[in-house]
């Protein structure tokens, strides 16, 4: 028979039980993925003249042992520090904690407040009723007793006004 058969049936039989083997041991269903199918690349090196008395078996000396080594590299290397875990001061710089960014952001977002402060009262209540408080331009219309259409022109104004403080 083919060996590439051979290896086709055997992957198709045992993947399935040899994975959930290795997922008990590493408790991570892609690192016991990976080293499932490092199963299969190592016994393709098996392929000799002589044929393999209980392939079964052999899957899972082989699997057995690249979880033993998966372990001993991780109690040698243990897993890196989370970036959630570090300090404020230890956090890699990055375009977000760029000073010069930080400062020229926080310039806009004051711009941006006193231009809606600066909306005149009926456009300025539309647009916080919308853009902070959530409501829909039915709830606005029937809180502020006005049209619908009324709101939607109030918001426009109010977002071409916004628009040209960002320009």
């Amino acid at each position: 028979m083919n060996p590439s058969v051979i290896l086709a049936n055997l992957y198709l039989r045992h993947f399935s039980e040899l994975r959930a083997f290795l997922f008990r041991h590493t408790g991570c269903r892609e690192i016991a993925t990976e080293l499932t199918q490092e199963t299969f690349i190592r016994i393709m090196g098996y392929q000799t003249d002589t044929s393999i008395q209980n392939a079964r078996a052999l899957l899972y000396r082989i699997a057995g042992n690249l979880a033993i080594d998966h372990h001993r590299t991780c109690v040698k290397f243990p897993e890196s520090v989370s970036i959630d875990d570090l300090p404020q001061h230890e956090l890699p710089a990055t375009e977000l904690t760029d000073p010069a960014r930080l400062v020229a952001a926080r310039q806009l977002l004051e711009k941006l407040c006193i231009a809606i402060d600066a909306l005149p009262p009926q456009c300025h209540r539309a647009f916080v009723l919308h853009k902070f408080d959530g409501y829909s331009h039915a709830e606005i219309a029937e809180k502020l007793g006005i049209t619908r259409n009324a709101v939607e022109k109030l918001l426009i104004r109010a977002l071409i006004r916004l628009r040209q403080v960002l320009v």
